[in-house]
């Protein structure tokens, strides 16, 4: 398993070819059975409750480019709460997950939109998971808690997925979704950038003027 404990630097986190995704949730609700499903192809019923935090690597190739996604699976619980903000820094993207049968986590998905809103320079991309499908394969799509997290997605711009981290479902496609989404907007950027450079670069006529200005400037003896 692609599995660290440790801390990522600052430097590594800000690497063109890195990308960095909080996942955000309530204790319980199946963040880390996602994350090791989607890195590993794996899944136990007795996964350990995370302690603060920890990150997990994966490797890709992205329109023939290598991409090293750095997922920070984070405590849900309470008394970890203090800790959470210190690993949004320099999230690309965020998972806000819930379980449709927990009221609470549900609610919950506001406070966590709310933390990236309030921690973030720039506010990551998100998705929202309704994990555990499998338990709740019966509830259909005009189930109201579904229908308000849908709706919540729509209003703050994230995806929606109902995934199962026991089946796999939606598993590959929540993350694939939202870091071509985070590879997408980079591309974008690089090129306004690109083309902001190439506006307010100097032409050859205008080099050649100030370099005669320069020299007329700087005559004389000192």
């Amino acid at each position: 398993m692609n599995f660290s404990s440790g801390e990522s630097s600052e430097e590594e986190e800000l690497q063109k070819n890195v990308i960095k995704i909080v996942m955000l949730g309530q204790s319980g609700c199946g963040k880390t059975s996602l994350v090791i499903r989607y890195i590993d192809d794996n899944f136990s019923e007795n996964t350990s409750t995370t302690i603060g935090a920890a990150f997990f690597l994966k490797t890709l190739v992205i329109n023939d480019e290598t991409v090293n996604v750095r997922l920070w699976d984070t405590s849900g619980q309470e008394r970890f709460k203090s800790l959470v903000p210190l690993y949004y820094r320099h999230a690309a993207g965020a998972v806000l997950v819930f379980d449709p049968k927990e009221k609470l986590s549900f609610e919950k998905l506001k406070y966590w939109h709310n933390e990236l809103q309030n921690n973030c320079d720039n506010v990551p991309l998100m998705a929202i998971a309704a994990n555990k499908d499998d338990h709740y394969e019966n509830i259909s799509e005009n189930n109201e808690m579904l229908q308000k997290a849908q709706d919540y997605a729509k209003e703050i711009g994230a995806g929606f997925f109902r995934t199962s981290a026991k089946t796999g479902k939606s598993v590959k496609g929540i993350f694939d979704h939202l870091i071509r989404q985070i590879v997408e907007k980079r591309k974008k950027l690089s090129t306004v950038n690109e083309s902001i450079d190439d506006f307010i670069k100097p032409t050859t006529q205008e080099k050649k003027a100030n370099s005669k200005n320069n020299n007329k400037q700087g005559g004389g003896c000192c």
